[in-house]
C-alpha cells in the first residue's frame, strides 16, 4: 500500500514536471534567488503596474492670490490688525491696496470705514523698511465716535476729539523693536504728533501739530 502511494506522488510529480518544463525543485539555486529577489524575472510589461511613488505635497496657493501672481519673496511686510486677526500684504513693487487697507483700518466692534490719511501709511512702511520688519502691528487706526465715546465711558484715555475719529492717526508697532526706539525714530523723521507708550508697547502718530509725549 505505501509503495503505492509513494507511485502515485511520483507520477504526479512527474506530470507536473512536464507540464511546466521550467519549474525548478525546492533545492535548486534559481528558486533561492527568486525569493531574494521577489521581483526577479518579470517582464518590463509586469513591472509597469507596480504603484507609481506619489510626488510630495506641496503648499497650496489659490488661483488670483497676490501670492501666485508675484511670490511671498516679493513681499515687503505686512499690516497686520491685532483686533480683526487679518493682514493685508504690502509687495515691494506695487500699488497700494486702498481698499484693502480701509477695510482692514474699520473700526472694531462697528465696522465703520473711513479713509486713512495718505502721509500716516507712509510713514508706517517707511518705518517698517528702516527697522526690516516684516510685519506691522496695527493697534488702532480708525475709531469710529460711538467707539471713542463708549472707550471714555470704560475710562479709558481718549481724547474726546481723536483724531482716530478722523482717519488721521494710527497705533501700532513692530516686532521685536521697542517703542521708545520707535518713537525716537518717528520723531526725527515724521512731521506730525508722536506718542509713545512704552508698558502697552506701541506708538501713537497722527497728522496733527508737531508734539511728542509719553504715555502708559
Amino acid at each position: 500500500m505505501e509503495g503505492e502511494i509513494t507511485g502515485r506522488i511520483l507520477g504526479a510529480l512527474l506530470l507536473a514536471a512536464a507540464a511546466f518544463p521550467g519549474l525548478a525543485r525546492a533545492g535548486d539555486d534559481e528558486v533561492c534567488d527568486s525569493a531574494a529577489d521577489p521581483m526577479a524575472g518579470l517582464s518590463d510589461e509586469e513591472e509597469v503596474t507596480r504603484p507609481a511613488v506619489r510626488p510630495p505635497k506641496r503648499d497650496k496657493v489659490y488661483p488670483g492670490s497676490p501670492d501666485a501672481r508675484r511670490g511671498y519673496e516679493n513681499i515687503a511686510t505686512t499690516i497686520f490688525s491685532v483686533h480683526e486677526r487679518e493682514g493685508v500684504p504690502i509687495f515691494e513693487k506695487g500699488t497700494l491696496p486702498i481698499a484693502a487697507l480701509e477695510s482692514l483700518f474699520r473700526c472694531r466692534g462697528f465696522g465703520e470705514r473711513h479713509t486713512i490719511d495718505a502721509r500716516l501709511v507712509e510713514t508706517v512702511l517707511a518705518a517698517a523698511a528702516e527697522f526690516k520688519a516684516r510685519r506691522v502691528n496695527v493697534v488702532s487706526a480708525y475709531r469710529s465716535p460711538k467707539l471713542n465715546d463708549a472707550l471714555a465711558k470704560k475710562g479709558r484715555r481718549v481724547a474726546a476729539e481723536s483724531r482716530h475719529t478722523q482717519g488721521e492717526a494710527i497705533d501700532f508697532n513692530l516686532p521685536d523693536v521697542p517703542a521708545a526706539r520707535l518713537g525716537a525714530w518717528l520723531w526725527d523723521h515724521f512731521e506730525g504728533g508722536v506718542g509713545v507708550y512704552v508698558r502697552d508697547d506701541f506708538v501713537h502718530i497722527d497728522v496733527g501739530p508737531r508734539r511728542r509725549w509719553k504715555g502708559r
